[in-house]
């Protein structure tokens, strides 16, 4: 379901209980449709740290899923081991490695919004990226 920012900014003035409720409602469809075959995927930051005690409280032995891009802070990784049943995962590339290949991702969805990139060849392989930025 795609949900409008008048949906979102109604549904942020809803109460915590509501939102609490309607989260769990959500899990719950979530971990049926898929038979209990799920993970939450945990960053270790407030947002899925709240996601995944709300759906412990619900399937206590769901797993999660963390993912260590060698970029995290040494006591986020810390708070991610106090957690348990957390799987540690790596990628295959580096963060380095993929900005030397695709180049450095635009730094948030509001200003990635705005822009508009189209890829040009130019000579032989290489790629040159044109952008077109408006801002509203």
């Amino acid at each position: 379901m795609k949900y409008t920012r008048q949906d979102l900014k109604i549904m942020q003035e809803w109460s915590l209980e509501r939102k609490v409720q309607v989260t769990q409602t959500r899990i719950i469809e979530w971990y049926m449709k898929y038979n209990g075959n799920v993970f939450v995927s945990f960053s270790g930051g407030k947002d899925s740290t709240v996601l995944l005690d709300l759906a412990r409280k619900i399937y206590s032995d769901i797993p999660a899923v963390f993912v260590d891009t060698g970029l995290e802070y040494p006591e986020l990784r810390a708070f991610v081991r106090t957690k348990e049943n957390v799987n540690w995962l790596r990628p295959k590339y580096s963060f380095t490695n993929i900005i030397e290949k695709y180049g450095y991702p635009v730094i948030s969805k509001e200003i990635a919004d705005c822009v508009d990139g189209s890829t040009q060849r130019t000579s032989g392989s290489t790629k040159k990226v044109k952008w077109n930025i408006t801002w509203s």
